[in-house]
């Protein structure tokens, strides 16, 4: 088969673009988020510029053996507006890893106090990227949780 399908997943968060785009670079932030239910990231790192790297790893959280490794380069990095990157997962069975696959991240003020968060990623298998395109929402919806409990957390604090 042939990787020819980019997917596209969409949200509107209510945080601003400067908090979501923090969330998705900073490792200490994306750490506690990235991956669906049932998995953890053990390591992120990350050079937040054009021509940085991120690297992160997804484990499983009933199989500790089961790790998805992403590779990264930045090739656009415009705080808080969008980020590019070009990257190399392995461990994935459904994605070769020597096949570089390209992440767009777009953080769009809505007008409405609202950001759109744009994820751009593939190329998929077209027999693979509606499972993907699934994974996304899930790992949006923990996002969604990690804002609201930071959020809660800053309340309580003040």
């Amino acid at each position: 088969m042939v990787a020819d399908v980019m997917i596209i997943v969409e949200r509107v968060f209510t945080q601003s673009r400067e908090t979501l785009f923090d969330a998705w670079t900073i490792p200490e932030q994306m750490s506690q988020w990235r991956g669906s239910p049932g998995t953890h990231v053990e390591d992120a790192r990350a050079d937040l510029q054009l021509g940085g790297r991120q690297y992160h790893v997804k484990v499983l959280d009933d199989d500790p053996t089961n790790r998805v490794i992403t590779e990264s380069i930045f090739t656009e990095f415009f705080r808080p507006d969008v980020f590019v990157e070009q990257q190399l997962i392995s461990g994935d069975p459904e994605i070769d890893p020597t096949t570089p696959m390209e992440q767009r991240v777009e953080f769009i003020s809505t007008g409405r106090g609202g950001t759109l968060v744009r994820i751009i990623q593939g190329p998929y298998e077209a027999s693979i990227a509606d499972w993907h395109s699934r994974g996304w929402e899930r790992e949006l919806n923990r996002l969604d949780e990690y804002l609201a409990h930071t959020e809660t957390s800053t309340q309580k604090a003040r």
